[in-house]
Parts: C-alpha cells; structure tokens; sequence
C-alpha cells in the first residue's frame, strides 16, 4: 500500500522542484522478450470456484464457494483455517483503521460490514465449524478424517457478504463498489505454524498463497468491471417482476496470490497492449486516463526489464473510491479517485508506479507482510526509484529519492522512539506515520545502500535472481539475503542485520 496522504506535503514540494528536470525523459527502452509463463495454473496452491450475485439495494453478496484444496505439507491436518476479512468491520470500534482515520474510511458514516457463513461441508457432507480470532475474523474447520499430505478434498461454503459504506480495500463510496480481501481464503501453514491474524489497522496485514480462481459474478448491468484474471464471457440475464436486467462476468485468474474487483456504473476505460500484457486504466469523467495508461505502460515495461517478464495477460489500474492512496492486487490496483484528478500528476505517477511494482513484490514473490511488511514495501519502494532512474535519469532518480524518502524517514525518525529497526511486524508500530517512515524510508534506504555496495550491475542480477527462483511462492529475509550472496560472492548478512535489527541509526542518508 502507498504511504497514504503522508506525503502530500512532499508531492506539492516536488511539483515544484522536478519542474526543471522531468523532461529529461530517457529514450525507449530496449526490447525486453521473453518466452510466455504458459499455464499459470501449476503454481496454485489450491483452487477457488466462486459465484457471487451483487443485490445492490441491499449491498450484499449471496455466494457459492467450492474450494480444492490440497495439503502440500509433510504433515496431516485434523483443522484447517479460513481468514473472514469482512468480519474486521462490524464495529465502528474495532474497524481495521486507526482511530483518528475513522472519519476519513467513513464519510457517511458507520455502518457495519460482515461476512456470514450459512454452510459449510467437506467431501458433500456437513461438518463442525467455529468462527474464531480476533474479531471473528478466522474460520475453523474440523475435518472429520486427518488430511494426509498430498491428500485434497473439496470444500463447499455458501455465505452472504455484506458491504459497508467504507472507501477502503472493501467497502463502497459515491462512485465505486470495492470489492478486496471479501471471501474465505485459506490461511497459510509455514515453519512457525498457522498463520492466523487478524485485520490490523496498520501495514497491510495480508498473508497467502497463490491460488487458481474461477469466478462467476452477476451483477446489475449497468456496472463496469475491474478485475484480478482474465474476462472470459459476458452474458445478459433479462430482469423479472420489475427487477434490472443482470450481466454475468465469467472470470478466470491462475496462478495469483488473492482475487479483487471494482465495479461502478460511470467508469470509462482505456487500453493499449505493451510487451504482450493488455494494460486497462478505469477512471471517471474529465480523470486523468491518458496519464495513467502511459504511467502503466511505461512500469510494466520497465520493470520487465529490471526484474522479469510479467506473465499475465492484463493489468488495470482502477481509479476507485479509497482514501489511502493506494492499494495492490493481483492484476489489479486502487488509486485514490483524487489523484486522478489531474492536480496531482506527480502523484498519480508515483503511486501508480510504487503499485504497478508490488505486481513483482507481492503478487509474484509473496511474503508475510504481518512479520515482515518490509519485505515487500521497501523493495516496492526502491523499485519506484529505480523506474525514475529508468525513466527520467539519475538527478531526477536521486531528487525523488532525497524528497521522497530520506526526508520522510527523518520527519518520522522520533515517532519510533530509538526503535528503529526495520524488521518489526505491523503489530509493533503504533501508527501509520512511524510504520511509513521505516519500513518505506529506511527500508527503501537499505536497498539504495546495498546497491551502492555491490553496484548496480550486481543488484539488478540480485533482483533478477530473486525474482526467477522465487516466482509463486512465499518469500522470507533468507531469500534475498542468499541471493545476494550467490550473485557477489560475498557474505551480507552484518549488512541486512545492521539494516534491519535497528544497529544502524541515521542522520538524513548517512549512518551515525
């Protein structure tokens, strides 16, 4: 997720200071081939069946779920766990926002969000469930024979899914339905066990594997649709007694770490193709499209270079009601409607590059971003400055890094108390502004750091290494830390130990 409304400051700031030096615009890239990922459909985990119908008078979802599950563990299950996420908004006072936020995730007011579970069977036969967690938040299934490993069984649930007025990841504003983190998705097992945490109201506290999905939506044919996968067929369903005519969406998504969409009856939507990958920019009337399409062309297309070719075959960038900034998912990104406004190009670019990147760090190389968020963000973060580098140069590259970074690490340094380690989980920041500053700023400061060490040959391979042996799986601080060594040959990890245990303390970009 962007650092929010944090760093408007710095963005009129920069309107200002790139004036003189944006245009010097590098010239194209070089062809970037690579042959196609293929079936996509081999690195799920397990594979979700969904059908959803969106009654909007009510603001509900009813829908059917079958879920393939298959244990890939060398350990059999007697439970398995589902996250609820919907279930994080039925009430004001444990919404997944900090308090002073409230106002801003509901400008209509409160009004609860939920998600209930009507059935549940394993293998067609009912069995026992309990809605546990913080918040109601985890789905426990007792499983009536020990799943074995390499055993699967498929699990059926049927549930409603109410929205609340909320411009946030789930929720709905003036102009859009968002529709993320809404169904029951299978919690992660790993080397510390279930992982099992609730909504936090910092970070975004999110943990999953990759999965294949298809998924039928019917909804009010008056509505556009975003979406994470591919838009297979549509299919008109006539209305009766007095009801609107319904349109059917038929979509398919293999090999993605989450599902999302947004609908909304006033989007318009651009296209154009680039190194294969269909890029498609929603947005409303009199909204910055055009800008947008080009931002996202030119990522896609340098960050194919950069890291590893982008298997899918779209990308969408959603201007939607969502007053954080912005948001990633599989295929799909949200983008404050504001930003698209047209004030604020500078930002639109910024945070749709710094979403466009997490489409590598995040959707393709997971991680737990509960324990470790900066995995993902920092990386995300440098690889926005490695795209103006690309982009604009390096006294463009380096201008945005000063502003962008390294000033709001030391704007934020005294929120965190002398605690300044960069490896803390989302748990342990008390707000958003601290957990910006580190995990974004430091965190992103570590990389530039490492690549002034190795240089940036050696750290473009690193990127490039880590992206191939980790693609569609979870990734942990290991990872890149062997990579690191595999391609330089020398040992950092007193490196990313000083960086991330917080034994390095800084004054501006320099160590103390």
């Amino acid at each position: 997720m962007k650092k929010k409304a944090l760093k408007n400051i710095a963005l009129i700031l920069l309107v200002i200071i790139l004036g003189i030096g944006v245009c010097e615009i590098y010239g194209q890239l070089n062809g970037y081939s690579q042959t196609s990922e293929g079936d996509l459909s081999q690195y799920g985990v397990h594979h979700y069946k969904i059908n959803a119908r969106f009654l909007e008078e009510k603001n509900l979802l009813q829908v059917q779920q079958e879920v393939f599950y298959e244990n890939k563990y060398e350990k059999e299950f007697d439970t398995i766990y589902f996250h609820l996420y919907p279930n994080a908004f039925q009430e004001e006072k444990k919404a997944p926002f900090p308090e002073d936020e409230i106002e801003q995730a509901y400008p209509s007011g409160f009004e609860p969000g939920y998600i209930k579970i009507e059935k549940v069977k394993v293998e067609g036969k009912d069995i026992k469930s309990r809605i546990e967690g913080q918040d109601d938040t985890i789905l426990a299934l007792s499983l009536k024979q020990p799943l074995k490993p390499n055993e699967k069984i498929t699990i059926e649930f049927e549930y409603q899914v109410k929205v609340p007025p909320c411009v946030s990841r789930f929720g709905y504003g003036e102009n859009t339905y968002n529709f993320g983190n809404w169904y029951p998705i299978a919690s992660v097992y790993d080397e510390s066990g279930w992982n099992l945490e609730p909504y936090y109201a910092i970070g975004d506290p999110f943990y999953s594997e990759v999965g294949n999905y298809e998924v039928t939506l019917q909804l009010p044919k008056k509505y556009e649709l975003a979406t994470t996968g591919n838009i297979k067929k549509t299919d008109t369903v006539e209305g009766s007694k007095g009801e609107e005519e319904e349109k059917i969406w038929k979509i398919e998504a293999q090999g993605v770490r989450d599902f999302a969409w947004v609908i909304s009856d006033d989007f318009q939507v651009k296209t154009a193709d680039t190194d294969g990958t269909q890029i498609k920019v929603y947005y409303l009337e009199g909204q910055e499209g055009n800008k947008a399409l080009e931002v996202a062309k030119n990522n896609i297309k340098i960050f194919n270079k950069l890291f590893g070719k982008y298997p899918y075959q779209q990308f969408s960038v959603v201007s939607n009601d969502f007053y954080i900034g912005g948001m990633e998912y599989p295929n799909l990104v949200y983008i404050d409607q504001n930003i698209f406004s047209g004030k604020y190009n500078i930002a639109l670019e910024y945070i749709i590059t710094h979403e466009t990147a997490h489409q590598w760090w995040y959707g393709m190389i997971g991680n737990d971003e509960v324990d470790q968020p900066w995995l993902d963000e920092a990386l995300t973060e440098y690889s926005t400055m490695l795209y103006y580098r690309e982009r604009y140069g390096e006294k463009t590259m380096m201008t945005m890094f000063n502003e962008m970074i390294v000033n709001d690490y030391v704007r934020t340094k005294a929120l965190v108390q002398g605690d300044e380690r960069i490896a803390k989980s989302v748990k342990e920041f008390e707000n958003n502004r601290a957990y910006s500053g580190i995990v974004y700023g430091k965190g992103a400061m570590m990389f530039y750091e490492l690549e002034e060490k190795v240089g940036k040959e050696n750290f473009q391979k690193i990127l490039q290494h880590y992206f191939k042996e980790n693609r569609f799986t979870n990734a942990t601080e290991k990872d890149i830390q062997d990579v690191t060594r595999s391609v330089t040959g020398k040992d950092y990890q007193e490196f990313f130990d000083q960086w991330l245990n917080g034994k390095i303390h800084l004054k501006g970009n320099q160590a103390a």
